[in-house]
């Protein structure tokens, strides 16, 4: 029996993420990208993309963390998912140059299509989610760089409704930390 795309893409991804743990819970580290898929349903399952968008959540990670390429990504997942990976993943240079909240804010401001913003805020959803079981030197820095991403996002970017609803989910979750 052949597994439908969105199965085949958590197998890919388990098996990616398999000797990885998250940093706080330390539960097997996959359960974030599955999180960050059911978080893109729930706030764009209407889209007529939907499931690339879905694997692009599960497999968002891959490049940036693991052995995986975009080829591969291409290869099996096709030319959407790859792109959406592609413009998810860190450019670790940019990075040290100019810091990773400048670059942050830049990227999401002016670099990312409608769809891989809201994988990225989707993202950046799960992890605030994870505030209650971080170390407080965590969930201060995260919070005040999501502060900063998300004013200058606001700013400088016209928003999609589903974009502005994750981004009032963010500030939600924040409340109190």
């Amino acid at each position: 029996m052949k597994l439908s795309k969105l199965k085949q893409a958590l197998q890919f991804a388990k098996e990616k993420h398999k000797d990885q743990f998250r940093k706080f819970d330390k539960k097997p580290y996959v359960t974030h990208p599955i999180r960050v898929q059911k978080l893109v349903n729930q706030f764009k399952g209407q889209s007529k993309n939907i499931e690339a968008i879905r694997i692009a959540g599960l497999l968002h990670d891959t490049v940036e963390d693991t052995n995986t390429t975009l080829k591969e990504i291409r290869e099996i997942f096709g030319n959407l998912v790859a792109s959406l990976v592609n413009e998810l993943t860190s450019d670790s240079d940019k990075i040290e140059k100019y810091g990773k909240t400048v670059y942050l804010k830049n990227k999401l401001s002016n670099d990312l299509s409608d769809y891989a913003l809201v994988l990225k805020l989707a993202d950046r959803l799960d992890n605030v989610s994870d505030f209650p079981t971080a170390g407080e030197k965590f969930v201060t820095k995260y919070k005040k760089e999501t502060e900063e991403i998300l004013s200058h996002l606001e700013t400088n970017r016209k928003l999609t409704n589903t974009q502005k609803k994750i981004i009032e989910r963010i500030k939600e979750k924040m409340v109190g930390f």
